[in-house]
Parts: structure tokens; sequence; C-alpha cells
């Protein structure tokens, strides 16, 4: 890993630096909020938790959904979209 940014920056400060630019260059490139946290669909942050770097979801405060930790920074391709029970599904249609 690159030595941090500077003399007083940890290595976690540095990543979490690295992925806030990296956030802001997808947004715009896409012009949408990236990355989504896979529950609640919100754009995520990146912030440290408990001295690592990690993608940070303001949580949904109208279901009482609290702020979490989402994932790591660099985990987020190992998230699973959990099932949605009531989302509509496509209709089949078959082409005859």
């Amino acid at each position: 890993m690159a030595p941090p940014c500077s003399p007083t920056e940890s290595a976690a400060e540095a990543l979490t630096a690295v992925a806030d630019a990296v956030q802001e260059t997808v947004t715009e490139c896409l012009w949408r909020a990236w990355p989504l946290c896979t529950v609640h669909d919100l754009g995520m942050h990146p912030r440290e938790a408990n001295g690592r770097p990690c993608w940070w979801c303001a949580g949904d405060s109208r279901r009482g959904d609290p702020p979490h930790v989402r994932a790591e920074i660099g985990e987020l391709a190992t998230l699973q979209r959990p099932a949605r029970v009531n989302r509509k599904r496509p209709k089949n249609r078959s082409l005859r």
C-alpha cells in the first residue's frame, strides 16, 4: 500500500480519502449516486469505523432504520442484494 498522504494521516484515513475521490468521480460520470446501499437504495459514504475504512449508509429514518456500516471499502463486490418480498416482478412475456 502507498504511504499515507501526510505524516499525520493513517493508512485508513488515506484510503477513506481515496474512496471519497473515487465516489465523486464515478457519481459525476454516471450522474447518479454510487455506491448504493443494497438494503435502502441510498447512496453510501466512506467513513472510518473502528479504525477501518468502510462504506456507511445513513439508513432510512422514515422506516426507523438507523445509520449503519454496509461494507468495508474494497468489499462491495461480496455483498448480496437481499430479496424484496413486496417488489413487483416483471410479467413473463414470452414470444409466441
